[in-house]
């Protein structure tokens, strides 16, 4: 009897052998390896801008700030940034060669188009690249984005046209370039004042809130002192050191958006410290000035 189960035993388990080898025969064992997770993002990556070509740039102090990219262009357009920031240094009257000295004062071109140009409410020069050639009402013609340029060299910074061959040239052009990918701001005038300007209230405006960084005497402060090359931590709204009467800073359309929205430094342009009329007012004030005078190249 005990004979007659083991046999019975050994005949079930070579059936279950017998089931197993046809069902590996038939259906394969999957041999593949389970899935890895994907791995989460770490917070150093998720924090990496998108890329530049897309993003709309922020070289602020809050910003990701400025890198020069790979490749042949990366050195002319980091000197283009130079450029921007730290005009005075580079191209400015105090530099040591004569030759290179463009600029007429000691102005940076972010002392207006603020984070190196990528302020959205402060003249950003992010994507204007691809605006030109364009229609100038100033000029009356169509001109270039070099002849752009060349007109703040004159104007904004006091000084002379950049040769067109020149390295100058090629780095804020370059530069401009890689700003190009997102689309640009227009920025339209100023609404009209509740009440018309008023040279008298701009003055106690300027007293009470200008003149703690722009100095009582309006001459800015410098990082040092005059002649080092060294610029301004608050640039000049007048005198010899100033933008001159060409500039469009010195025109009410275009200065009395970009102090409302920008000025004190550092304010929330949606949430402006002064009120539209006070930017009117000190505008009006600053228009009392003096400057230097724009004399066009004839």
């Amino acid at each position: 009897m005990k004979d007659r189960r083991k046999i019975l035993s050994l005949g079930y388990l070579g059936l279950a052998i017998v089931v197993a080898i046809v069902f590996v025969a038939i259906y394969g064992i999957d041999r593949r390896p389970a899935p890895t997770p994907a791995p989460a993002l770490s917070a150093a990556k998720t924090a990496e801008p998108p890329p530049a070509s897309t993003a709309w740039p922020d070289y602020s102090s809050n910003g990701f700030g400025f890198v020069a990219p790979a490749g042949p262009d990366g050195a002319l357009i980091g000197s283009g940034y130079e450029l921007i920031t730290r005009t005075f240094a580079v191209i400015g009257p105090d530099v040591a060669d004569a030759d290179k000295r463009f600029a007429g004062n000691n102005l940076a071109c972010q002392s207006c188009h603020l984070d190196a140009g990528t302020k959205r409410t402060a003249l950003p020069l992010v994507g204007i690249f691809g605006t030109y050639p364009k229609y100038s009402a100033r000029s009356g013609r169509v001109i270039s984005l070099a002849e752009r340029i060349d007109e703040c060299m004159t104007r904004s910074m006091n000084g002379r046209a950049l040769p067109p061959s020149s390295p100058e040239m090629a780095g804020f052009l370059a530069y401009l370039r890689f700003l190009s990918g997102p689309e640009p701001v227009r920025q339209s005038p100023a609404p009209s004042p509740p009440e018309q300007a008023n040279v008298a209230r701009g003055e106690e405006v300027y007293g009470s809130i200008c003149a703690a960084c722009h100095q009582p005497n309006g001459m800015g402060l410098r990082w040092g002192s005059a002649a080092d090359g060294r610029g301004y931590r608050f640039p000049p709204l007048w005198g010899p050191d100033s933008f001159n009467d060409g500039a469009g800073m010195d025109r009410y359309e275009r200065a009395v958006g970009f102090i409302l929205h920008n000025m004190p430094r550092g304010v929330d342009p949606a949430h402006p410290q002064l009120t539209l009329q006070q930017a009117w007012d000190v505008t009006a004030f600053l228009q009392t000035k003096p400057r230097p005078h724009y004399e066009p190249v004839r």
